[in-house]
């Protein structure tokens, strides 16, 4: 028989205890999978999924991105100055165990003992943030480091899936562009697709299409550059890599379309900041309704196709409107009458060499012809008075024989003419809208005059 107190009962009593501490331990693990597996297939965000870790835990939990600022903070933490992370990677580096037992010291000199992990993309191991917990009302123990352990694989996992939810979300929307695009979805195909991608069956939309092929690698993701370019329009953006290269549907809302010509102006200033400084020619069509997002499209790559006919190696940037009629004649001409039609409109102004008033004279021309032919506004553009600009007129008529204060036959001639000079003087960065006057060296003739 044992008796009480004999060594027997006594081992038997501390396997027992060993055997529910094990018990206990592994039961807290398992709630804790089970919850943070539950908020990741849930589709929280990032911000949620972190207050679900720092709910399992009474320590001051944060969360630091590559450079070291802080990113999420729970509840406890807040209460506390944020630690230093970045001085704390090089002693991460150097030892190979997932989860690093360091000292955290904040800037005015707390020092805490810490667990620190990163979380690292699944399939690149680059760290993408850093996740600590600091000890707080307590020391830390085994349950913590379990959990900064597994809060980080779990922080990877949730990357990675919503990366893998926004792209087939993507390529959903960039397949219902493709469609929009194509001449076949009309009428109630096309405000059927465009409606499954959020825009209204009245809006006015402004088409985009890039030639990119100038580029080792293209403008790289669409979706980098809708980012970009919503930033700067606020709008909503829409786009897909077609075989014809990148393409864009600039969703303006309802409006009355009192004011297309500022409406592409806009976004051809907001292309100008934000594609890269050389190899893209892009072209953009004018405002139109659902129903036409395809002609649009075939305008806006006419615009493209007039851009590849001057070599450039400077991204630019052309509207329908920019171009106007020379549009369709630069598509289909021939290039060298293009270039002799050019020479025979502007004649002297053209031709003449290193002359600071030829200068002048084209820059006032230029402006008038984008000034809608108005003298006031030119005058206010060029910061000169009326008259200043009536007389360098006059003169441009007794040069060229243009009389472009009278005769709409001249007028149309100019436009047609400027519009093909700056297919290839038009470059990246952002032009002065109100000083956008033909801009060419005057040192080289191969440069500035050969506009072929």
């Amino acid at each position: 028989m044992v008796t009480a107190g004999s060594p027997g009962e006594g081992a038997l009593g501390v396997n027992g205890s060993a055997l529910a501490d094990r018990y206990a331990r592994l039961q807290r693990q398992h709630e804790m999978e089970v919850r943070l597996a539950e908020s990741l297939g849930s589709g929280c965000d990032y911000a949620e999924f972190f207050r679900a870790l720092a709910a399992l835990t009474d320590l001051p939990l944060w969360l630091f991105d590559p450079a070291g600022q802080l990113v999420l903070s729970s509840a406890d933490a807040r209460q506390c100055e944020a630690p230093d992370v970045q001085s704390l990677w090089a002693e991460f580096a150097d030892q190979d165990q997932e989860v690093y037992l360091g000292i955290a010291r904040t800037p005015g000199g707390v020092a805490r003992r810490c667990l620190l992990t990163p979380v690292r993309e699944l399939h690149t191991g680059r760290p993408t943030d850093w996740l600590m917990m600091t000890e707080g009302m307590r020391h830390l123990g085994g349950y913590d480091r379990y959990l900064v352990e597994r809060g980080g694989v779990y922080f990877a996992r949730h990357r990675s899936l919503h990366h893998a939810v926004r792209r087939a979300a993507s390529d959903r929307t960039q397949g219902l562009v493709e469609k929009l695009l194509r001449r076949t979805g009309r009428g109630r195909d096309s405000a059927d697709h465009a409606g499954e991608i959020g825009i209204d069956a009245a809006s006015t939309c402004v088409v985009v299409a890039m030639d990119d092929s100038g580029l080792s690698t293209g403008i790289g993701e669409i979706d980098t550059l809708i980012s970009t370019l919503g930033k700067v329009l606020d709008t909503r953006i829409f786009g897909a890599r077609t075989p014809r290269g990148p393409a864009l549907i600039i969703d303006a809302g309802v409006s009355e379309r009192m004011d297309d010509s500022r409406l592409i102006e806009g976004v051809c200033r907001a292309l100008s900041i934000s594609l890269p400084r050389s190899g893209v020619q892009c072209g953009v069509s004018s405002a139109v309704g659902i129903a036409a997002v395809s002609d649009g499209y075939e305008e806006a790559l006419e615009v493209v196709a007039c851009l590849e006919r001057f070599t450039a190696e400077h991204t630019r940037v052309l509207s329908v409107r920019d171009l106007g009629p020379a549009r369709i004649l630069v598509a289909n001409g021939n290039i060298a009458a293009i270039r002799r039609y050019v020479e025979h409109t502007f004649g002297p102004l053209w031709t003449e060499q290193a002359d600071g008033d030829m200068d002048t004279l084209m820059s006032t021309l230029a402006q008038f012809s984008r000034d809608g032919h108005n003298v006031r506004r030119t005058a206010v553009a060029l910061s000169v008075h009326e008259n200043t600009v009536r007389q360098r007129l006059a003169r441009v008529r007794r040069l060229t024989g243009l009389d472009v204060l009278n005769d709409s036959f001249a007028q149309l001639s100019v436009h047609t003419a400027l519009a093909i000079v700056a297919l290839r003087n038009r470059a990246h960065p952002l032009w002065d809208p109100r000083a956008r006057a033909l801009q060419h060296p005057r040192g080289s003739r191969d440069n500035t005059r050969d506009v072929g």
